[in-house]
């Protein structure tokens, strides 16, 4: 009985993860970087200044509530070519929010979003809500994460982290909120620049 239940569990993680963007392969060589968390007044904006300055384009995992607030920075987003995704409406936790709520929120996000993209904060989504939700978005996890909202991180200790995601459909993440903007916006050059002397290229989900 045991043994049939641990299978089960192991046969569940196999389909959902399958049914869950990690990983996006490609012949050429190809990163998906994402920011989640934004927009931000300020922050976005240098962001913005940084993938403009390096000609590449990237997806914003955007927090439905900071978008109603900074409408002109989300057009800033698009005019300049870059994907949108939704990232819930007040960056819910899956895992401890009440199914009807949780997907009342992503909905709420989608009125300032219209995102076919979906990532839920801190990676946690349950059974129900993946349910209710692969019929109208993809899913996107990643494949490396800077973890540049850590106060244990520094810039270096940042780029190390993601600096493997330099292979054939790499889905990098680095977050667009003020805990990680020392980190992520002295890591993100970094990044960028070992990727191209890497011969890598930079694509949105679109």
């Amino acid at each position: 009985m045991i043994i049939t239940f641990s299978i089960l569990i192991f046969l569940f993680i196999v389909i959902i993860k399958k049914s869950w963007i990690w990983h996006i392969f490609h012949r050429e060589k190809v990163i998906y970087l994402t920011f989640d968390d934004g927009p931000q007044e300020e922050l976005t904006q240098k962001i913005l200044q940084i993938l403009q300055q390096e000609d590449i384009k990237a997806t914003f995992f955007c927090v439905g509530d900071a978008a109603r607030r900074y409408p002109h920075i989300m057009e800033q987003i698009r005019e300049q070519g870059h994907s949108i995704g939704n990232h819930t409406m007040h960056h819910l936790n899956g895992w401890r929010t009440p199914h009807k709520e949780y997907i009342q929120d992503i909905q709420e996000a989608q009125n300032y979003l219209h995102a076919r993209y979906f990532r839920p904060p801190y990676g946690k989504i349950t059974l129900r809500q993946w349910r209710a939700l692969r019929k109208d978005y993809h899913i996107i996890f990643w494949t490396d994460i800077s973890y540049d909202w850590s106060p244990k991180m520094n810039p270096k200790r940042c780029f190390k982290k993601v600096r493997s995601a330099a292979r054939h459909g790499g889905i990098v993440v680095f977050h667009d909120n003020p805990k990680a903007a020392g980190n992520m916006l002295e890591a993100l050059p970094l990044f960028i620049h070992s990727a191209k002397e890497n011969g890598m290229t930079f694509k949105t989900f679109d």
